[in-house]
């Protein structure tokens, strides 16, 4: 079975949308009222819920604190448009699992929602955070053969046995950053304390700087009390910033400073507090080319990678593919109680096939699919969703798999220019269209009205 999610928002098409982009490893239902949420979570308990904070009843940070009164090991996401200190302090201290803002990253979400469901049981079974994650994460669970994936298994050895390093994660998005983060803290005798995560292009500026250095009572109009920041909560332990890129100039000056000294003081503050951490930084940018056009600093740049690693694409190690395949089947065969057997040469012959643009985590996301729609002994080519490229191969088709933008579009325009071409691409089949978009049906439905897209008339009375 899989994870049975409630979704709590008074606008009901925002919710509909994040059902749909969820995909279909999670049994999704929709409430726009909390009363109504709360009273059937009574009666049919949800694996996990997802709420908008701001709504006419109640607020998404009083919904938390009923359900957390009710089950301590309940994921629950608190999503808002409006962010600011105060409210991500309330949702957190209610008992929020995450705080995130709109519009939601999916793939954040997505990942955050798994990892939750993943080390719940763990959780009921007594075991502290920290060590339902160690069981999850380590140097074993980097998975391959091939010699790039040694090589960063060898460089997570060489880091997990330094006290402090600083590490840089390069690489591509959906290669395994965040694993790797987690296996050097896991691995490393040194960690005493917690590994603590941030992404920093999840939060605006003001509201990142207080999340990593704290602040003091009164340092602003909702500083009710005063707050431990980030990298004092790492203290002993790992800080991994993940989206290294995105930090503004405001925070690349403080955190260099940090990073020089290893003291900072919180906001409004005046003491110095000093810490002892391993930072770990990662970016699926070409941090050099961002220091050439002015947007990343120099003297940072050359703190943060003073030990670099760069993960592999999967497409560069596609003797792996097997390998990863049958982990990610029994992974998601215990997640649904099945017991398909394996991945049948055809179905492993058309993995083989597709350039996997969004790596591990893309592989993952199919088989997930697979497995859901799988009901034999083994998983089978017509288990798969469309992967693009066998497709074409398929149907003789043999336009160019890339297509390039002219210099000079806004961001509007690329994007009414990539719909065009998915949908040239898929002979205007708006299904499989909207599953290479990653998108709903509904949703591209809208973007085609957006961007002057839709042709018929049927095309235009879609959504009703």
């Amino acid at each position: 079975m899989s994870a049975k999610v409630y979704i709590l928002d008074d606008d009901l098409v925002h919710a509909k949308l994040v059902a749909a982009n969820l995909g279909p490893g999670f049994q999704t239902r929709l409430f726009d009222r909390p009363d109504a949420l709360l009273a059937h979570h009574a009666e049919a308990p949800a694996d996990a819920v997802i709420t908008d904070l701001v709504m006419p009843d109640l607020d998404g940070v009083e919904v938390t604190r009923r359900l957390r009164t009710g089950d301590r090991h309940l994921p629950i996401f608190v999503l808002t448009g409006h962010a600011d200190v105060a409210t991500a302090i309330d949702a957190l201290k209610a008992g929020a699992t995450e705080y995130l803002t709109k519009p939601v990253n999916i793939d954040e979400l997505t990942t955050l929602l798994a990892r939750a469901l993943t080390e719940r049981p763990l959780l009921e079974e007594g075991a502290s955070l920290e060590q339902a994650r160690g069981k999850e994460y380590s140097v074993a669970a980097i998975l391959g053969r091939h010699p790039h994936v040694e090589a960063v298994r060898a460089f997570v050895d060489r880091m997990a046995a330094v006290p402090r390093p600083t590490v840089l994660l390069l690489g591509e998005s959906g290669t395994g950053k965040n694993l790797v983060a987690r296996a050097i803290h896991y691995s490393s005798p040194h960690s005493v304390g917690r590994f603590v995560e941030i992404n920093c292009s999840a939060l605006p500026a003001n509201l990142l700087e207080a999340e990593l250095f704290g602040y003091k009572k009164g340092a602003f109009t909702d500083a009710r009390e005063p707050k431990r920041g980030l990298i004092e909560v790492a203290d002993g332990g790992t800080l991994f910033l993940d989206e290294i890129a995105e930090l503004g100039p405001a925070l690349q000056a403080k955190l260099l400073n940090f990073l020089e000294s290893r003291r900072f003081r919180r906001l409004g503050g005046t003491d110095e507090i000093e810490v002892a951490l391993r930072l770990i930084t990662a970016t699926n940018r070409d941090l050099k080319q961002q220091v050439e056009a002015g947007a990343f600093r120099p003297d940072l740049y050359y703190r943060i990678t003073v030990a670099a690693v760069t993960l592999p694409p999967l497409r560069e190690i596609k003797s792996d593919l097997p390998l990863l395949a049958d982990h990610f089947r029994e992974t998601f065969n215990r997640e649904f109680k099945k017991r398909v057997a394996s991945v049948d040469a055809d179905a492993l012959q058309a993995l083989q096939a597709w350039d996997w643009p969004g790596n591990v985590r893309e592989l993952r996301n199919v088989i997930e699919r697979a497995l859901i729609f799988s009901d034999g002994p083994s998983l089978k080519r017509s288990d798969l969703p469309p992967l693009g490229q066998v497709d074409r191969a398929a149907r003789g088709d043999s336009r160019p798999e890339r297509f390039e933008l002219p210099r000079g579009l806004s961001l509007a325009e690329a994007e009414r220019e990539y719909i065009r071409h998915t949908l040239e691409d898929t002979g205007g089949d708006i299904q499989r269209a909207a599953e290479i978009l990653g998108i709903s049906r509904k949703n591209l439905w809208e973007k085609r009205k957006k961007h002057g897209l839709l042709e018929s008339s049927s095309d235009r009375g879609e959504p009703t």
